[in-house]
């Protein structure tokens, strides 16, 4: 547990809760005394603090070190970080109009709070100083120390520190537009998959899904104050559905809500991906790289998106002749229903040829796969022997959503280790996909164990039934 000492913050009243770090086990943000409004005013003051201890530190006459820039700079922002991971997590999780609202408010501002960091010329000399001195020799650093410079240096060139004044007003201008662009492409597509769910009037059209699957719709309808049965989308385009609905109309519906979803209407995504990507090659150039894909590039393994290109070739040719000699397969298999194979049907065609062909069904292996078995007698039992982790529900300390849960993670000697929260199903305001983040990140500077959270997106199953997971959700 964290035992960094507190300090008032004068531009945040002291009865906000991300005013101080948070007393409870392992720094959990205070999710039970926390409102949108607390987010937004400890995400301006945050900045406001950060943007003063930089100045401080460029102020400062003796000559930059590791331990004056580089820890210095990695202690700063301790307000602004915890209200960040606790907003975007809700922007994530549990989004709403106001939460939209002050998203919208402070993208473009925490992206010129960034780049008052990243493109002040004073702040860069002294990171620039202490890597020179490094990669001379100097300071006599371990290799963790010299690895942090080295990554600081890095970020900062990449994020335009090497700019001219010119540069740097034109590249603050082109952030800006993508802060903008970006959070609108986000909050699109949320609003516009919850609007794509498809109602579904007359259960005998559900025909190929499970009991436990059709009453998860029928309750899906009902929370959203609908008569019949809802299927929800989940983030990629295939639909878990559109391999078990035996009617053909349904499977084309569901597929055709999926790929068109932010596609047209107010929350259209086609003209905002179009202003993004031509920001980004503006940005990208300005920068010194010829496309975006080589800006994003530079700070992985591949280091070019030339040397992505080779890879791809490779896999692009056997990867094509495969799909062919499926799709000829599923063909034969549509062609005996009397239809042409369609995208709708390459899933539903797909899982025939593996029950009939293979002996293998995979929604028979549903009811070995419940969530908890799945997640305790699983994933939480492999990490024991592994590791020697147990893991202890928590049900005092609340989540940021009803749904989540809390387990106090020790090792095989009752030593802490931190808290893991699960938050496994999918709901409105909660974009899709799956993904897992931190509220504090383990820090041996900062005297902090690790809070994570894992997300997932799986349709919960009616009142008093088991949640039963797909094989592919459970390899997530």
């Amino acid at each position: 547990m964290s035992t960094a000492t507190t300090h008032p913050t004068a531009d945040l009243p002291a009865e906000n809760p991300l005013a101080q770090p948070s007393p409870l086990p392992f720094g959990l943000p205070p999710f039970a005394e926390l409102t949108l409004e607390h987010c937004r005013e400890a995400l301006l003051a945050g900045m406001a603090a950060q943007r003063a201890e930089v100045t401080a530190l460029t102020g400062s006459a003796d000559e930059p070190t590791f331990e004056n820039t580089v820890v210095a700079l990695e202690r700063s922002g301790e307000l602004l970080h915890r209200a960040q991971v606790v907003f975007y997590a809700l922007a994530s999780s549990n989004s709403s109009e106001r939460l939209r609202e002050i998203e919208r408010e402070v993208s473009p501002l925490s992206a010129a709070h960034s780049d008052a960091l990243r493109l002040d010329p004073e702040l860069f000399a002294r990171i620039d100083a202490v890597h020179a001195a490094v990669a001379a020799g100097g300071h006599g650093l371990d290799a963790e120390a010299v690895r942090l410079v080295e990554r600081y240096h890095l970020d900062f060139v990449l994020a335009g520190a090497q700019l001219d004044e010119t540069g740097r007003e034109e590249l603050r201008a082109l952030n800006q537009q993508l802060s903008q662009l970006s959070t609108t492409f986000g909050q699109n597509l949320v609003v516009a998959t919850e609007a794509a769910a498809v109602l579904v009037t007359d259960r005998a059209e559900l025909a190929g899904l499970s009991e436990a699957e059709i009453e998860a719709a029928a309750t899906a309808a009902t929370e959203r104050g609908r008569e019949g049965y809802l299927l929800t989308l989940v983030l990629p385009s295939g639909q878990p559905a559109m391999a078990k609905l035996a009617d053909r109309d349904l499977r084309r519906r569901l597929h055709e809500a999926s790929v068109t979803r932010a596609s047209a209407g107010e929350h259209d995504n086609g003209p905002v991906a179009a202003q993004i990507a031509h920001v980004r090659a503006v940005r990208a150039r300005l920068l010194g790289f010829a496309t975006h894909a080589d800006l994003v590039a530079a700070d992985q393994t591949a280091k070019t998106s030339t040397a992505v290109d080779a890879l791809l070739a490779t896999l692009v040719p056997p990867s094509v002749a495969n799909a062919r000699a499926e799709g000829e397969v599923l063909a034969e298999l549509a062609a005996a229903d009397g239809v042409e194979l369609a995208a709708w049907d390459w899933a539903y065609y797909s899982e025939q040829v593996r029950r009939d062909r293979y002996a293998v069904d995979t929604a028979a292996l549903r009811p070995w796969f419940e969530l908890d078995r799945v997640l305790v007698d699983g994933v939480f039992h492999a990490a024991r022997l592994l590791y020697g982790y147990t893991f202890t529900l928590r049900p005092d300390l609340p989540g940021y959503h009803p749904d989540v849960r809390v387990w106090e993670v020790a090792d095989a000697a009752g030593g802490p280790v931190g808290l893991y929260l699960g938050d496994f199903y999918a709901r409105d305001g909660k974009r899709g996909g799956a993904w897992m983040s931190s509220f504090v990140s383990q820090s041996r500077l900062l005297d902090a164990k690790p809070v994570v959270f894992n997300v997932l997106n799986v349709t919960r199953a009616a009142a008093g039934q088991p949640t039963l997971l797909t094989l592919d959700e459970v390899t997530t």
